[in-house]
């Protein structure tokens, strides 16, 4: 029989990102497989309120910053009064108050397992050393960059994120699924046509994200398309962020803003996917793209940059395409590829549904990590001159 675990998930985000939804996956799939779990996030957070509702052991703690003392102070009295095997967490804020907190505990009653999900340089070698007992990469881009900042390779593993896939519909099916009719829906209340090709994006609108990117390569394939019988053409944009307002202006400069619709912050993120054609990202730095990920899944090919986790998730040339980082002529490119072949795209996204569910499932996240769990107490349990 395998030894049951008993693991705390630490998150200091106060928002709900890519991340977050995979401590809710992490800890509804521990459950599922009778391990005990307990998640620990910021009052208000969306992650506290979702486990809250759906039963998931979770409570509040506030983690003001990496040098927190007093936060690290609360954690370590939940530690001692817990006693997990397994301290997870689950992103850079929380690395170091974690540590601080499994101080004078001994390293044979609790491990330390931190979890690096971006590719972002990392400030100092020293954060995931130590107490950190061992580090789970989002991809192997995030494994590169860990090795490339001195961390063991002997300490480092990748799990890719995984997501929660609903069963396929029939092609068919005589009644349209909730998602189907969901999709039908936004097409309408954005006065798009049954016939026009949706291009969509879903993201944090930041920097990294180059959204600005995205805008002109519209701007050109739009150009490229007047008169061809193809130029019924939507982009859809989920998110909000510091970038919002400047990029509502540059669809305006470039005359686009009538074919551009900024959705705001989506939590439910099919019926997007279901009322799209392409998905299309432009990121310099990619940890994996949960977002494309979500979109593969769900049948759709992708236009994609070369950065991160991002060439781990699209098979160059079969389940989508692939471009340099910055290249907008390229990206239109590739973008008027597909557009202009409903064909290429029909077999692009099939391959990418069945590369992308098989892969990157939640179950196949949940059992990488728990197996790392299992392999952290065995040794834990293991005589002194054995390990």
């Amino acid at each position: 029989m395998q030894q049951s675990t008993y693991s705390i998930h630490l998150s200091t985000a106060k928002t709900w990102r890519g991340g977050e939804n995979s401590i809710w996956l992490l800890a509804r799939g521990l459950l599922k497989r009778r391990q005990r779990v307990l998640v620990l996030a910021p009052g208000g957070a969306p992650l506290l309120e979702r486990c809250q509702r759906a039963d998931v052991p979770a409570q509040a703690v506030q983690i003001s910053g990496e040098l927190d003392v007093l936060g690290a102070l609360r954690l370590r009295r939940i530690l001692l009064e817990q006693k997990p095997d397994i301290l997870h967490l689950h992103d850079g804020h929380a690395v170091l108050p974690g540590k601080m907190a499994a101080l004078m505990i001994p390293q044979k009653m609790l491990k330390l397992v931190a979890h690096r999900r971006t590719v972002f340089e990392l400030k100092g070698r020293w954060k995931y050393r130590g107490r950190v007992d061992r580090v789970i990469a989002i991809s192997a881009a995030v494994r590169e960059r860990l090795l490339a900042r001195g961390i063991p390779a002997a300490s480092i593993r990748v799990v890719y994120s995984g997501l929660e896939f609903l069963e396929s519909a029939p092609q068919a099916a005589s009644v349209p699924s909730k998602a189907d009719t969901s999709s039908v829906q936004l097409r309408k209340s954005l006065g798009i046509s049954e016939d026009a090709v949706v291009v969509s994006h879903a993201a944090a609108l930041t920097t990294e994200k180059r959204q600005t990117d995205i805008l002109y390569a519209l701007a050109k394939v739009l150009e490229a398309l007047k008169g061809d019988g193809h130029e019924d053409v939507h982009l859809l944009i989920a998110g909000t962020g510091e970038l919002e307002h400047g990029l509502h202006n540059v669809a305006r400069t470039l005359k686009i803003e009538t074919r551009v619709h900024f959705l705001g912050f989506v939590e439910d993120l099919r019926a997007l996917w279901g009322a799209s054609n392409i998905a299309l990202f432009a990121s310099e730095a990619e940890g994996l793209c949960t977002a494309l990920i979500e979109a593969q899944a769900a049948g759709l090919p992708a236009v994609v940059t070369r950065a991160g986790g991002m060439v781990e998730v699209v098979d160059d040339g079969r389940t989508g395409l692939i471009v340099e980082v910055g290249a907008i002529a390229k990206l239109a490119d590739a973008l008027l590829k597909l557009i202009r072949d409903a064909s290429l795209r029909q077999q692009m996204g099939a391959a990418a549904e069945i590369a992308a569910r098989k892969t990157f499932s939640a179950d196949t996240m949940v059992d990488g990590i728990l197996n790392i769990y299992r392999e952290l107490i065995a040794q834990a349990s293991m005589p002194a001159g054995n390990g």
